[in-house]
């Protein structure tokens, strides 16, 4: 069996060191909808505002795509407004 290519060795370190930020995103992501759906909309919006940083960042280092980071936040906002709207 030949030795893994440079770039299976390159994708191999970059799927460790990226796994811990995807899985604070989807995290973060779980934590914010749980408080629109408890009508804790001060968390909410707290945890909504540290989705966009981190969002920003993962998609300046190529984790995620830019357009997934955005897509991502705007869902956020629709889905406050609706909450604020709705309470």
């Amino acid at each position: 069996m030949p030795a893994p290519s440079k770039r299976d060795r390159q994708n191999a370190r970059k799927f460790v060191r990226n796994r811990g930020l995807r899985t604070r995103l989807r995290n973060l992501s779980k934590d914010f909808y749980k408080a629109v759906n408890r009508g804790d909309l001060e968390n909410a919006e707290r945890l909504r505002n540290i989705s966009q940083s981190e969002m920003d960042k993962a998609a300046q280092k190529g984790v995620i795509h830019p357009n997934r980071a955005s897509r991502s936040v705007s869902r956020y906002d629709q889905a406050l407004e609706k909450a604020k709207s709705a309470s």
